[in-house]
């Protein structure tokens, strides 16, 4: 039984010539009701999902859309690892759809973090402004924070320039 999701990954083979995927599979790494780590590996499926990215979108979403396309008939190598699957999603409650989201926030919320530092150093000091006060008063619309900032800064910066 599958207690705990702990990583996703979508593996893409591709057919040489052309680039385009051939095929892909799932792996999913797991918590038992043990807490022993476990794996599946190489869930197969049947149509293409699109592009899901395990990093971005909701493993619930990538889940339960892997599920809907299991191969018909299901290989004999995999009829296990599906019962797991399947036994899973369908009785996710609201505690372990938000455990399956604060896991993978755990894996890669860092990476979105660093992403949003790595743009802020490239902001003027009107988008600064602007998200320092956007974070010091909560949600307000950031279109007109940004402007009520450019109307307080831009003058300032304008009567500077005129006085040099």
């Amino acid at each position: 039984m599958i207690n705990t999701i702990t990583n996703l990954k979508i593996t893409k083979l591709r057919e040489l010539s052309t680039l385009s995927v051939d095929s892909e599979y799932l792996t999913i790494d797991y918590l038992d009701e043990n807490g022993e780590e476990q794996r599946i590996e190489k869930l197969t499926h049947e149509e293409d999902l699109g592009e899901y990215n395990v990093k971005t979108d909701l493993w619930v979403d990538i889940l339960e859309d892997w599920r809907l396309t299991k191969p018909i008939p299901v290989p004999s190598a995999e009829k296990e690892d599906w019962k797991l699957l399947e036994d899973y999603v369908w009785n996710l409650t609201d505690s372990k759809y938000q455990e399956l989201s604060d896991n993978r926030n755990k894996l890669y919320e860092a990476d979105d973090v660093a992403s949003i530092l790595r743009s802020i150093s490239r902001l003027s000091d009107v988008g600064r402004a602007t998200l320092n006060k956007l974070l010091d008063n909560g949600s307000k619309d950031a279109e007109d924070e940004y402007e009520e900032q450019w109307n307080r800064i831009v003058p300032l910066r304008q009567a500077d320039g005129e006085e040099e």
